[in-house]
């Protein structure tokens, strides 16, 4: 499923915002790292529709993957 770019445009617009405000870094910082993610690039590519995921998952898949949180896990 491809999704409208101007939505798409909208929900990376939230998710660096609230990446900013959860890494406690710049809104130009969290844009870096978002769009140099390897999150960017599956909902680029169309991966699962990841797109379709709630901001706050996506945020919390790039806050792992910058080592910005720790994954508790469950146990």
């Amino acid at each position: 499923m491809e999704a409208n770019k101007i939505l798409l445009q909208r929900k990376f617009a939230r998710i660096i915002e609230s990446l900013a405000k959860e890494a406690h870094i710049t809104e130009e910082e969290a844009m870096g790292l978002f769009y140099t993610s390897k999150t960017y690039q599956l909902i680029s590519q169309g991966v699962s529709d990841l797109h379709c995921y709630a901001d706050g998952y996506l945020v919390d898949e790039l806050m792992l993957e910058y080592h910005l949180k720790k994954d508790i896990g469950y146990y």
